[in-house]
């Protein structure tokens, strides 16, 4: 105590920092002899005429406490083909998960902080809330690993869509879905030639809104899936991601709203499909194509009375009718969007359209989510930080996103992180993050040991500092001359 009231630098904040650090590595000293004990038991209880004993190895793992090293046995066994295959019965007793080498719960940190912040203040920020010191490059590695095999269960998804083998246990008779863009700038080879931003298509599909306790109410069963993908895999994809959660044999009919655009009006492929233009996207462009206010509201009032042909009617008069050039670009220009979209001009509610009822608890609104969905998932993100991405580290970070907006961020790196040890690979060990301990003393150099003392105690340990640990081990004096 006397020590630490005479340190005249020394506040609230750097105490706390302190004790954290203290409390970090206690945990880590007693998960590490819990897990060895496990192991030992593990080792004296196993068919040993099944299990053959290989020894230990070392391993290291990323944790929300600092980097957990420890020692656990590597067995041989024979599977039923045949093969030997190598096993560590202490991670299959546990149910290890990891994204490499780093712990899940680090590893849902990690992303969690990436799906709202730029890599370096996600390494910042997860570097001064753990016990564990990345750097942006570290954060940038895990969502692109994430991002890497969340595309492999897409895949897989939208194959079982095709085959009719989805997965999807809920049923309703009525699905909404909703699809948007967002421009966003590319780099490198990704950039086009013409220009520098290419659009992420976003799409949505819930089976209607709920009500919370305090009246405000939600998408029920929301499912989003964004990506550059063409038209056709896109789709695929996003009937993969509704396979996955809804029986599709149950849907009786389903409304889709969007702007117009040819990739989302793909989404078109049966008479039980109805298009609806997004109501942002059909009253933006009579604001903006519409000079005269009057004529806006005469145009919105064809619209509200569901006379499509007399407002179609009315705008192509209008167009005649002007004599600046501009103007009557911009009406020819509202005629073009509202024929070719006409079947879509009139909501989905005011059809006549032989509508389900609700199941309980569950009520059908006006569509229209997707602006701030795109916002969201990608302009928040993506768009509004000056920065410029590549193809694949976007879309690896849109997964992501939209895993975490439908609160199944946890759930998604849990089963993706399973530990995977091929035989070929057992030995190998990856680093995923790339950034040491930090050091324990402020200021300029590192505090060496006194004499005496085992070196690299009070200093962060490179790999060449372990090495040199490591001939030190347990070793004599006498036996370190050089012969």
């Amino acid at each position: 105590m006397e020590t630490i009231l005479s340190n005249a630098g020394l506040n609230f904040n750097k105490l706390e920092r302190i004790f954290f650090r203290m409390g970090c590595d206690i945990a880590l000293n007693q998960l590490r002899e819990i897990l060895e004990k496990m192991d030992d038991t593990i080792r004296d209880s196993r068919d040993k005429e099944c299990y053959r004993h290989k020894g230990k190895r070392l391993t290291t793992i990323k944790t929300m406490m600092g980097e957990l090293e420890f020692e656990r046995v590597l067995y041989t066994t024979k599977l039923e083909n045949g093969q030997i295959a190598s096993i560590y019965l202490l991670d299959e007793a546990l149910g290890f998960d990891t994204v490499g080498k780093i712990s899940t719960n680090l590893a849902t940190e990690i992303a969690s902080c990436a799906c709202v912040s730029s890599y370096r203040e996600t390494a910042k920020e997860v570097s001064a809330m753990t016990g564990q010191v990345i750097s942006h490059g570290g954060a940038w590695n895990v969502v692109q690993l994430l991002g890497q095999r969340q595309s492999k269960v897409e895949v897989q998804q939208a194959e079982q869509a095709k085959s009719g083998q989805g997965v999807g246990e809920i049923e309703t008779p009525i699905l909404f879905e909703e699809a948007d863009g967002a421009w966003i700038n590319m780099q490198g080879k990704d950039r086009p030639k013409n220009g520098r931003k290419c659009e992420m298509k976003v799409a949505a599909a819930y089976d209607g809104w709920s009500q919370d306790g305090k009246g405000r109410t939600r998408l029920n069963n929301k499912v989003l899936i964004g990506g550059f993908d063409e038209s056709k895999d896109f789709q695929d994809k996003k009937e993969g991601a509704i396979a996955a959660v809804f029986n599709t044999d149950e849907i009786d009919i389903r409304i889709l709203n969007g702007d117009g655009g040819g990739w989302i009006k793909a989404g078109l492929t049966s008479e039980d499909v109805h298009f609806q233009l997004d109501p942002f996207h059909r009253n933006r462009e009579i604001t903006r194509k519409v000079k005269n206010k009057e004529h806006r509201e005469k145009i919105k009032e064809y619209l509200s009375e569901k006379n499509v042909d007399m407002c179609l009617v009315y705008i192509d008069a209008l167009s005649e009718s002007m004599e600046d050039e501009k103007e009557k670009a911009d009406l020819i220009s509202l005629h073009r969007y509202f024929s070719t979209n006409r079947e879509g001009l009139i909501p989905y509610q005011e059809r006549g359209l032989d509508l389900p009822d609700p199941p309980e608890g569950i009520v059908y609104r006006s569509l229209g989510t997707m602006e701030h969905h795109v916002y969201d998932i990608v302009a928040k993100r993506m768009k509004h930080q000056k920065a410029s991405w590549s193809k694949a580290g976007a879309t690896n970070l849109c997964r992501l996103i939209c895993q975490k907006i439908c609160d199944h961020l946890h759930e998604t790196v849990t089963s993706l992180s399973k530990m995977v040890l091929p035989i070929q690979f057992v030995e190998e060990i990856t680093a995923i993050l790339s950034a040491a301990k930090a050091p324990q003393k402020d200021g300029k150099g590192y505090e060496y040991p006194v004499k005496g003392r085992e070196p690299f105690q009070e200093t962060f340990r490179t790999n060449g500092r372990k090495a040199i640990l490591n001939m030190l081990k347990d070793r004599n004096a006498s036996e370190l001359f050089y012969r």
